[in-house]
Parts: C-alpha cells; structure tokens; sequence
C-alpha cells in the first residue's frame, strides 16, 4: 500500500491564496511609472509569453510523454519552428495591428474581411467556445492538484471555486480598469513575467530532483525507460499523430486570442518580439527539459498506471514525503493555470464587450443613448460582467466534463478550435483573392466539423451519432468521417475540421467575385497598411465622442493642434486610434461616419440609434458604387506598387478579350503585358525590353495615353494615371466607331485641302501677274515721267527766258499761260511718279533730328509769293520745336496741304485766306492748315484720301485727285495722323500731329524774307553743261547765258579728252544723270575733276526718283536738283555753291 504525504487543507487554501495576493502586489506596483523599464526589458516580454505554457504543459504534456517516450511535445516543435521560420508572419501581423490600433484577433480578422462586424462576431463566438473548455481545464487542473496534495478528495471544487472568484477579482481589477482595450498593461505584464518564472523553476526544481535523488544520474532515468519500454507496450505516436500537433503548435501560436494579445497588443516595439525569437524557444526548452524523466520516473514509481500520469510532477514528491517539493509543485502548477485564466478572461471580455455588447447597443439600445453619463463607464461595466460570466461558464463546462477525461485531451480540444482561425488569418496577410463570404463560411464549416467530430465525443461518448454515425450511416461517424477510421480522434479531428475550412474558404474565394471595394481593401492589407478613412469633424466632435464613448481623461490626452473648429489629422487620429481600442475598428468606423454627418444636424447622443441604418446606406452605397463600375462602358484595372492587378471590371475582360481563367487578383502585371506580345496585340521586336519600358513607366508615375488596334480591328483607347503612394488606375475605352468617323473626316479635309491647295495657287498665280502687272506700271511710270520732264524742262526754260524778254503786255500774258500749263503738267506727272513711288514700296524713311522752322520756312516762302500772285491772303504763325522725323517727307505732307488749299480757294470773292500754324498740345506738335474755301462735305471727309478722287464741286480744278491720297501714305510711313475738319461753305482745315523734343526756341520764328527778286550777277561764271538731250541743253544753255555765265555745252557723247580744253577750267558743273550708252553725269564728272584737277562743285539733275541714284550722287559729295528745272530754283542753288 502506497503512503502518500498529505498537507494540511488550510495551509495549502493560504499559500495559493498568498500566492494570488502577492500577483495583486506585483500588478499594483508594475502599474507604478517607474516599472515603466522593466515591463519594456525584451526579456520580460519573452517571459510574458510563456503564458502558453498552461496547466496542459505543467500537469498534461508529462502525461504525454509517460505514453509516447518524447521528451519534447510536437506541439513544441511546431512552437519553435513558427518562432524561428515563421517570424515574418508575426512581424507582419505585428504591424498591421499597430497600425490599425487593433484590439483582439477578431478586430484583426473583421479589419482584412471588409471592415463589417458580422464576421467580428463570428470570431467572437468561437473563440468562446473554443476558449471557456481551455480556461475549464485550468479550473480542473487547480481542483484535481488541491485534492492531491491535501488528500482529502472532497474540498478541490470549493478550492477551484475560491480560486475562481480571487482571479476573477484579479482580472477586474487589473484587465479590466481601463476603457481603453488595447492599452498595454505594464503591473500585468510583470505579474505574467513572475508566474512564468514560478513555474519555470517549479519543474526544474522537480527534474533535478527526480534525476539525482529518485535516480542517479541522467543516465539511470533512461536506462530504467529502456527497461520500462521493453517490459511493457508503450509505443511511438503514428506519423500523422505528430504532424497534426506540429500543425496545431505552429499555428495556434498567433491565432489563439489570449496569445495574440500577448504577442501583438502588449508588445510595445518591435525589438521585444525579434528578442523574443530565439529567448522564448530556449524557455519551452527549458520548461520541458524534463518532462521526459518525470514522465519515466513516475512510470517507474506507479508501474500498472494506478496513478493518473498527468499527476505524475505532483505525486513522485507527495510519494518521497517531500514536502516543500510538493508546495512548490503546487504553486507551481496553480501559476501555470492562473496566468492563462487572467488572460484568456481578459481578452475574451474585450472581444465579447467590443464586438457582440457595442454593436448590439449600437442597434438596439437606444434609450440609453440619450443618457447623460459617459458610454465608457458603462462598457466598463459590460467587460467586467463578462469576465464574470466567462468564469461561471468554464466551471459549469468544468462539471459538464468526464472527470477521468486526460487534461492534455482537454487542451488539445480547445487548440483544434482556434487553430480554425489559421485559414482566415494567413489569407488575410497573404492573399488577395481570399474575401468574407469565403472566410465566413470556412469559420463555420470549420467550427461545425470541430463540434461532431471533437465536442461531441468528449460530451456524449456514447450516443449513437458518436458510435453509429449521423443518420445511421458508418461514413458519418463523429471518429471516422468519410472512412478515416485509421487516424486517432486528434488527428482526425484536426484534419476534418482545417481541412473542411481551409476547402471551404479556397473554394468560395475563387468562385465568387469579390468587390471592387474588397479588391482594393485587400490590397492594401496585404501589401501596406491600410489607409485611415479622412474624417471631417470639428474638435467639439470629438470631444463629445469620446466623452460619450471613452472617458473624460481621454480627452484631456487628445492633441490640441487644431487651428479653429476643424479638428486636426493629429486629433482624428488619436480620437479613431482610443474609440477602436474601446469598441473595436469596425464599430467606430461607424461612429466616426454617423457622426461626420452634419446634413441630418444630430448630436452625437443621436449618433448611436442611427448608425444601424448608416451602416445599411454605407452597404448600399459599395453595392452601388460596384454596380456602377461593373455597368460603365469603359474597362478598369488598378495595379498595385508591386506591379500586381488587383481590381478590374468585367468591361476590360471583354475589352482585351481576356481569356476567363487568365486574370487573377495579385497577377504581375508584366505577365499581361508579355501574354499580349505572344498574341501579338503588342507588337515590338524585343517583348523584354518592352516589358521593362511599360513597367518603368507605371513605377516612375507618369500618365500615359495611347491607342492599341486589336487583332479584329477593333481600335481602344488606354490612358493611366498614378494612384497617391503607388500603382496605377488605367482606363480601357472602344473608339472605333471614333476613328472611323475621324479617317472619314481626314479623307474630307485632305479633298478640301486639295481643292484649297489648287485655289491658292491659281490666287497665287494671279497676285503673281497683279504683283507683275503693278511692277511694269511703276516702272513705266518712273520711265515715262522721265522721259516727259526732259521736254518740258526744255519747255520751263524756254518760258522762263520769254516771259524775262516780253515786251508788250500780250507777250507777257502768253507767256504766263504756258508757265501754268507746264506748272500743272509738272504736277501731274510728279503726283503719279510719287504714287507709284509710294505703291512699290521703293520709298525709305530717313529720319532725323532738325527743326520744325527748317521745313516750314522754305515753303512759307514759297506759298508766300504764289498767293500773291493769285490774290490770296496767305499768313503763318509758328512755334519751333524739335522734331524727329524724314525732313523731306514731312515737307511733302505739308506743301501738299498748301497746295490743296491754293488749288481750291475761291479766287475772285472776297478776301480768300491760307493760315498756316504750327502749335503746341501737350507733347504733340499740330500743324494746321487752314482754309476759307468751299469746304468737304461731312461723308466726304474720308472719300478725299482715296486715289483719283475728287470732289463734284471741283471738277473744273486741274489735277488727277492723288494728292491727299499721297500725303496719308506718307504719314503712315512716318507714323503720323492726319485729321480733317471742314464745315461746307466755310472752309476746311487739315492737321498733322506729330511728338516733339523738349528743346524748344523761346522765340517765334520769323520766316526770311524772299531774296528772289534781288539783282543776281552770275558775270563771267564758267559753266560746263552735259546732257544728252538737245533741246533741254539748248534752253538751259541759253539761260545761264542770259545771267552773264560763260557756258560750254556737251551732250556727252564726246572722249573725256575732247569734251574740254586742257587750260579751260569751269567753276561749275551741271551734268544730267542719265546719259547715252549707260553713261551718267556722276561717273563722267569725277572722270574729269580727276583727269584735270579741277577744284569745281557739280550739280547733278534728274527726273528719275530713285533711291540710288540720290544715294550715287550723296556718295559723289554733289549737289542734285529736280527736273524739271525750275530757274528760280536753280539760281539760288548756283548762289549757295
């Protein structure tokens, strides 16, 4: 008979109540600031996690390991390997939570599964049920150790209860103090930290003592399991045994909710969880190093299994009367079991309140929203009654439960179930097509199948659905689903229930097509965080949202950067990061939308009855939006940074006539671009170097437009814009009929262009010959003008001497006559060689600086003495001023004007008048010429500038009307404007306006007085004459004669050496420029002043108004004088020489 150490119930009842008290002492003083550096220690992070070692590893694994001989569990292995091959799962988890401010792994999984809380909840409810039978087999494990140690196989329960009620006081006060869910809690964290020391040293402590006291050595331990092994039939685990522990251990390590909370929510840097990748590995071998020589010791000690293995840790010391052994052993194993409890209460309390309490309040309580004490008392409430509940609930599964049921048989029940997250969990992180229909119904399928073939046994062992199978069926049986009777009930159960989920969640994903909305949501969950929706709210709502929703100091913590109302980025973000903690990222997504709402004018106690129905418009408004995508006539894909495809419509399918099964969320874009190449709707010489082109261009971001013709001749227009941190949106449009219309329209305007083209050349052509017809007009009147004045030069001169030798008055009178008919045929030909002058553009402006007296006083005289010999009272008043401008030019506007009103003065009536003024007006000088004659009528005044137009009134005046019309040309040369007023029968003046400089002369100018009648005695002057007309050299000849001069005349024909005698020396020359046979008077006369060294002037005379002829004749240093010759004119130039 065995003789068993029994402690003293009441002891026991203190020290595991003592031990509770001091985890009380611990948590109130890590919540202490300056516990602060020990909390963030890598380490106590790591220690944290050994929160997965349970009662299960404490009590169960040994009992493992007495069956199968393995001194490491495969839940282990598959532990460690997700530690050291699997870290970038959890470091990408790790982020993806930190950045979205998750609060538990079902605010994770609806986050990925398109933001709703309908697959929260699902999580929720099997992460209960799946966790309340873990927290059962802690209880048992409390219960079953009391009973042991104490003997007395009657209070355990009562112990268990107690227990119970101390850590559900624990938990409230430490898990539950604070609205904000995600929070980490330092004074927790230490607490954890110690119960995994505790337990730590608890098993080694027994190890050593089972190695060096009940054996030996090492060495004995397993020679005496060899032994053992051989006298009886314990056997290796099957294969498939330990793969689907392995599975179960990998797996469960990040999806398990009090883990996750441990590894993500508590984390506080991302140092602690990379220090955690190889200190937590060495702590699960540490804490099994071992379990295998218990378990061998303990098969040795109770051979014939009398004693329950999993109680072997507990019953070799109470066996070897080791008392304080067995205290430790106990606290030890009451560490492993409460740690887990804290947690798993805590986390399931925060999924119950944020994803199952809000939502239905939410909905449902909407008197209470009208409350005015703050929503997040209340909620603080609601988690620690669910703390309360959870623990209620795992006592009564506790009794629900076969007594004689292994612990590990327990936990491994509970590690199936949540293992049925996995699927959606990796998907999540690494699948683009994976949706929420699919998820959804793998968690159900997977939950369902986990119920029949694992929940069921254990529960009613022995019902005929358990033993004959469903309907009776054998292929239905709970153990052996579809003819898998070969595998034990874990292996089984793991493999039916993953399986059926994991199929299930594959299957629907591929077969069902997810929105564009989901597309886009999974993108940026799979590859970056995804993006905060941008709220606009001012920073009064938020304040009321989180007085309502959270608390007054959070409030008080929110940033206050806002500049006026609108609430800062900063302020947003803070308000959305505190709210998700409190009531979970899917909820507050609803809040914050309700209440960004301003058209419905609510307040934000209003904000909670409606956001049901704002929940419902937001699904209506992202099945419109899809709606809308699929329906419209162009074709859409987005590209991710990555260059992946992940969302289209089923336009651009049938736009570039995809084949169905081609296009897959996260394709390589590049790989569309090379399956268009093969079938040559790209067509390029090196498919490589286009591929990499295209890709350049989407990952630079620049806009590209293009037109790509199909092989059926279809013609699409793609145009792709940048997105904002990445990817590209390109558009697919059918514009073939636009095309077709456009070549249709190219071939009308090519026509046209022809018959425009032929058009243009027969106008160019005839502009052409107009151009001709223009040039030979000018040249013929420059040429005939020329020819004309050398007769009537002759004819000037000739009646010039007769009028000086008239004697009778009739003689006289004649004479005069033919003086005026010459003077107007002068005039006319000289208006049409200037009109034509003017037309071929062959005059030149020359400006110049000089006074306006210079040119006014000249043609003062002038008019002077005509309108004396008319009768007209001509007068002058005149400012000077300098000008700038062409002196000649202007003189000829200006004689113009003179002469008009000479021309039409009323000559005979009385008194007839020509003023001529020149004024200053601001900067402009004005020169005026004014009339008393018949005046212009008022719709004349524009008519009069126009060529060969005269007046009716003054048809009987001589002239071809081209005088006015010369004169506005020449101000448009010089830039000037004439301006004409005159009022019928009245008179007229004209008016040129022309700038002036500020040099001015104080004085009026006086005009000198004419010096034409003065005596002129040209006695004894020697002049040589040259021109090749007779007559016009025999007139002039004559009257040079007539003033006294000695005159040689020559036609120029002659030799130089000939034309003159060598000692005959003239004290002028007058050539005429155009002579015989290509000859001209400048060339002939520097011929002579050169071959004879004669120091003489040269006048140069000519009727031809050419440019370079005055150029030749400036270039000479000569002088030139007009033809026709006027003898006046010609006087006084010999006078000035």
């Amino acid at each position: 008979m065995l003789n068993w150490l029994s402690i003293d119930t009441w002891l026991i009842s203190f020290l595991a109540i003592s031990y509770l008290l001091f985890l009380f002492l611990i948590a109130f003083l890590g919540q202490n600031p300056t516990s602060l550096k020990w909390s963030q220690k890598p380490w106590v992070y790591s220690l944290c996690l050994g929160v997965s070692c349970t009662s299960w590893a404490f009590y169960g694994i040994i009992g493992q390991a007495s069956i199968t001989g393995q001194w490491l569990s495969p839940i282990y292995y598959g532990t460690i390997a997700c530690f050291l091959l699997g870290w970038p799962i959890l470091l990408k988890m790790l982020r993806v939570s930190k950045q979205q401010n998750l609060t538990s792994i079902a605010d994770f999984i609806a986050l990925r599964y398109e933001r709703t809380p309908r697959i929260a909840l699902v999580v929720t409810v099997l992460a209960l049920i799946g966790t309340i039978p873990y927290i059962a087999l802690q209880l048992r494990a409390i219960s079953q150790s009391f009973d042991l140690v104490t003997g007395s196989f009657q209070s355990g329960f009562n112990t268990t209860i107690t227990v119970a009620l101390v850590l559900t006081i624990f938990c409230i006060l430490f898990g539950a103090r604070n609205v904000v869910a995600n929070k980490q809690n330092q004074g927790l964290m230490l607490a954890i930290a110690f119960s995994s020391l505790v337990k730590l040293l608890a098993i080694l402590a027994i190890g050593l003592f089972v190695c060096f006291y009940v054996f030996d050595n090492f060495a004995q331990v397993f020679e005496q399991a060899e032994s053992l092994s051989q006298s009886t039939n314990t056997q290796t685990s099957p294969t498939y045994t330990l793969m689907s522990q392995v599975i179960l251990g990998f797996i469960t390590i990040f999806v398990t909710p009090q883990l996750f909370h441990m590894i993500v929510i508590e984390n506080q840097n991302e140092r602690q969880l990379a220090a955690s990748r190889w200190q937590y590995p060495l702590y699960l071998i540490a804490i099994n190093i071992f379990v295998l020589p218990i378990a061998m010791a303990g098969n040795h000690i109770f051979p014939g299994g009398g004693v329950n293995a999993d109680t072997y840790i507990l019953s070799i010391p109470l066996f070897t009367q080791q008392e304080f052994l067995s205290i430790l052993v106990f606290i030890g194993g009451l560490a492993a079991a409460t740690s887990m409890v804290i947690i798993a209460a805590i986390v399931l309390s925060t999924m119950v309140s944020t994803e199952i309490i809000t939502p239905l309040l939410l909905k449902l309580n909407k008197a209470q929203a009208d409350d005015q004490a703050a929503y997040s008392h209340r909620l603080l409430i609601y988690r620690r009654t669910a703390i309360a509940v959870i623990m209620l609930l795992s006592l009564l599964f506790e009794r629900l439960v076969n007594q004689q049921s292994h612990l590990s048989s327990i936990g491994i029940l509970s590690l199936v179930l949540l293992a049925q997250f996995a699927p959606a969990v990796i998907g999540a992180l690494y699948w683009r097509k994976a949706n929420s229909l699919g998820a959804m119904l793998g968690l159900l399928s997977g939950g369902l199948v986990w119920c029949y073939t694992l929940l069921l046994p254990l529960l009613a062992p022995e019902s005929s659905t358990v033993t004959k199978g469903l309907f009776d069926l054998s292929w239905l049986q709970s153990q052996g689903l579809f003819g898998f009777t070969f595998l034990d009930a874990t292996s089984h159960g793991v493999l039916m229930s993953l399986g059926v989920n994991t199929l299930v969640f594959v299957i629907v994903s591929l077969s069902t097509s997810p929105s564009l909305a989901e597309k886009l949501q999974a993108e940026a969950f799979v590859k970056k965080q995804a993006k905060a929706i941008d709220y606009r709210l001012t920073a009064h709502d938020l304040t009321t949202i989180l007085k309502r929703f959270v608390s007054a100091d959070a409030i008080k913590q929110m940033p206050t950067t806002s500049k006026g109302e609108q609430a800062s980025s900063e302020q947003i973000e803070y308000t959305r990061k505190v709210l998700a903690s409190v009531i979970g990222s899917a909820s507050t997504r609803l809040v914050m939308s309700a209440a960004e709402d301003k058209s419905t004018n609510v307040s934000i106690e209003q904000v909670v009855g409606i956001v049901d129905e704002a929940n419902q418009l937001f699904e209506f408004n992202r099945e419109l939006l899809q709606a809308g995508v699929e329906n419209i006539d162009q074709g859409i894909s987005v590209v991710d940074a990555d260059m992946r495809l992940v969302a289209w419509n089923a336009k651009y399918i049938e736009l570039l006539d995809y084949p169905p099964q081609l296009i897959q969320a996260g394709m390589p874009i590049a790989d569309l671009i090379r399956f268009n190449i093969e079938r040559e709707v790209i067509q390029c010489d090196d498919p490589q170097a286009t591929v990499n082109k295209r890709l350049s261009y989407m990952k630079n971001g620049q806009e590209h437009y293009f037109q790509r013709v199909m092989p059926d001749n279809r013609v699409l227009e793609i145009r792709g814009q940048p997105m904002p941190g990445g990817g590209f949106v390109s558009t697919f449009s059918d514009i073939t009929q636009h095309i077709e219309a456009e070549q249709k329209l190219q071939k009308i305007n090519e026509l046209l262009e022809t018959k425009v083209s032929e058009r243009t050349f027969e106008l160019s052509q005839a502009k052409a010959e107009a151009e001709a017809a223009n040039k030979s007009k000018t040249r013929f009147l420059a040429a005939a003008s020329h020819d004309l004045m050398q007769p009537f030069n002759a004819l000037s001169l000739f009646t010039d001497m007769l009028k000086q030798q008239a004697r009778d008055q009739d003689t006289q009178k004649l004479a005069n006559h033919i003086q005026d008919s010459l003077t107007v045929v002068e005039g006319l030909l000289s208006d049409l060689v200037e009109i034509s002058k003017l037309e071929g553009s062959g005059q030149h402006v020359e400006s110049n600086d000089f006074m306006i007296g210079d040119v006014i006083a000249p043609l003062s005289n002038e008019f002077e003495a005509l309108c004396l010999d008319k009768g007209i009272h001509f007068a002058h008043r005149i400012r000077n001023r300098q000008v700038t401008s062409d002196k000649k030019l202007l003189r000829r506007i200006i004689q113009n004007f003179l002469a008009n009103a000479a021309h039409y003065s009323p000559i005979g009536s009385d008194n007839p008048k020509i003023l001529l003024t020149v004024r200053v007006q601001q900067q402009n000088l004005l020169i005026e010429v004014w009339d008393n004659g018949p005046g212009i009528p008022k719709d004349k005044q524009q008519q009069i500038f126009r060529e060969f137009e005269r007046l009716e009134q003054n048809r009987e005046t001589p002239g071809l009307g081209l005088g006015l019309t010369i004169s506005e040309r020449i101000a448009k040369l010089l830039n000037l404007n004439i301006e004409v007023e005159s009022i019928e029968g009245r008179g007229s003046v004209f008016r040129l306006s022309m700038p002036f400089c500020e040099t001015t002369v104080s004085q009026p100018m006086e005009v000198a007085a004419t010096q034409e009648d003065k005596p002129t005695n040209f006695n004894g002057v020697k002049v040589l004459l040259i021109d090749n007309d007779p007559l016009l050299l025999n007139a002039l000849e004559q009257q040079l004669a007539n003033w006294g001069c000695q005159v040689i005349a020559k036609t120029g024909n002659e030799s130089v050496p000939s034309l003159v005698s060598a000692d005959w020396r003239p004290d002028v020359i007058i050539a005429d420029y155009h002579l015989d046979d290509n000859k001209n008077g400048v060339d002939l006369s520097q011929q002579l002043i050169t071959k004879f060294c004669w120091r003489c002037p040269c006048v140069v005379c000519s009727a031809d108004p050419s440019e370079a002829l005055r150029q030749h004749v400036s270039e000479a240093e000569f002088k030139f004088i007009k033809k026709p010759l006027k003898a006046l004119a010609l006087k006084r130039l010999l006078k000035s020489l």
